[in-house]
């Protein structure tokens, strides 16, 4: 399938990516909606609205909207002190160490911040990001190198694992990049929409010090990870920690980029109408509804895991249909139990197919099932999958969501409801 080129981003800054913007939408609508309560209190006591629990809300709005713009200006403020240095802040970097870092960089102490950084890439971290990676279908083939590098980086082989971390990095761009080019071609552009890594203040900053040209070769020691040095062997003193940890960092930034790509959401979806006044009213009424749902929720007091009894409406029961297409090969009936919010319909067999085809369900049992709440059911089943000719028993832990026809969750109750799972895949 070819794939389609990422549109370039107007957004000059991160902070005015979608994500981001929204949320800074959400918090002015909500301080505009505070100003307001002197003159809606009345009508909303009308529409049977508790008003008292939405102005104790709104008490502790100004704490919220002051941690919301420090989530929002956070990835700006990181590119911006240490991206000349090789690290650019992606979704899957942890917001506390990131926030360290720039407060240790802004107080003029870079290598400290550097240094912060360092320590978050250790091993478990990045095996923890690593699983992340792990189902994207152009990454698969690469895990049994990665681990291998991995390896060597535990074991402070720096010199193994650079090289073979960065070629990995270079190939997964060079399969997913509709000019099928690697890091170090210029055409290369890394953007995708919504993205914090895949962006010209991210990814666009960084790939300009792994594509800087190195020719003269130098045995002194480096601390960025120049991709043509490094490969093309004229850097010579990269066997550290810090060039280490940044390759590892590029990885996972560049992985960012690669999800989008293989999930088709590199390029922005169609606008949402915008929300009216009696829209919002609306939806105030139904969060009211559905907090009192949650405040009488009580889980079911027996769950026989035996699949012959399940009831049609029951979470269990979408599960163990989700398990007779698998084991039938009926890719299309296993998108049934698919979130429509990261999936488009028509894309979404063929993305089963993809994930599915070499592994084969032999026999399912359920183990236990738990309501863990109004809207979520958590199932363990234990399986036994036929993967190249090998049967392998493996226990899996799938996570139902009651979600309504927008992807939000909804109790489990209620009309024009369906169960999903967002852990559908099987490892």
């Amino acid at each position: 399938m070819k794939k389609q080129k990422p549109k370039k981003t107007n957004n000059k800054r991160l902070r005015d990516i979608a994500s981001m913007k929204e949320l800074s939408k959400t918090t002015n609508d909500m301080k505009n909606f505070k100003r307001a309560m002197p003159i809606l209190a009345p009508l909303l006591k009308v529409a049977g609205v508790d008003v008292s629990k939405i102005q104790d809300a709104l008490g502790q709005l100004e704490g919220l909207a002051e941690q919301t713009n420090e989530l929002i200006g956070m990835p700006d403020r990181f590119n911006d002190l240490l991206a000349e240095h090789g690290w650019i802040m992606y979704k899957m970097m942890d917001f506390t160490v990131a926030k360290t870092a720039v407060q240790k960089a802004e107080s003029g102490d870079i290598n400290g911040a550097e240094q912060e950084l360092i320590n978050y890439y250790n091993v478990e971290t990045i095996r923890r990001q690593l699983r992340v990676l792990g189902p994207l279908k152009a990454f698969r083939p690469r895990m049994d190198l990665t681990n291998k590098a991995l390896l060597d980086y535990e074991e402070e082989r720096y010199h193994a694992c650079v090289p073979v971390v960065l070629a990995l990095t270079d190939g997964l761009v060079n399969d997913l990049h509709e000019d099928h080019k690697g890091l170090s071609a210029e055409s290369t552009e890394l953007e995708a929409w919504d993205s914090i890594a895949a962006h010209t203040q991210g990814l666009g900053r960084l790939v300009k010090i792994l594509r800087k040209g190195r020719y003269k070769t130098t045995t002194e020691k480096i601390s960025l990870p120049y991709r043509n040095g490094i490969l093309h062997g004229t850097d010579l003193g990269y066997d550290n920690r810090i060039v280490a940890a940044k390759t590892w960092a590029t990885l996972f930034a560049v992985g960012e980029w690669a999800t989008k790509v293989e999930r088709g959401e590199a390029n922005s979806p169609t606008e949402k109408p915008k929300e009216t006044f009696r829209d919002l009213l609306t939806k105030i009424q139904e969060n009211e509804q559905t907090k009192k749902e949650i405040e009488e929720w009580k889980p079911r007091e027996q769950k026989s895991t035996n699949a012959e009894s399940f009831t049609s409406d029951s979470p269990e029961h979408v599960l163990k249909e989700f398990l007779l297409c698998w084991s039938r090969k009926n890719y299309g009936g296993m998108t049934k139990i698919l979130p429509s919010k990261t999936f488009v319909a028509k894309e979404a067999p063929a993305r089963i197919r993809e994930y599915y085809a070499d592994k084969l369900l032999k026999s399912f049992e359920f183990v236990s099932i738990v309501d863990v709440a109004l809207a979520n059911t958590t199932i363990d089943v234990r399986l036994q999958v036929d993967e190249y000719g090998r049967i392998n028993e493996k226990q899996h832990t799938f996570i139902l969501i009651n979600e309504d026809d927008k992807g939000n969750p909804i109790g489990r109750t209620k009309a024009d409801s369906r169960w999903v799972s967002y852990t559908w895949r099987v490892y």
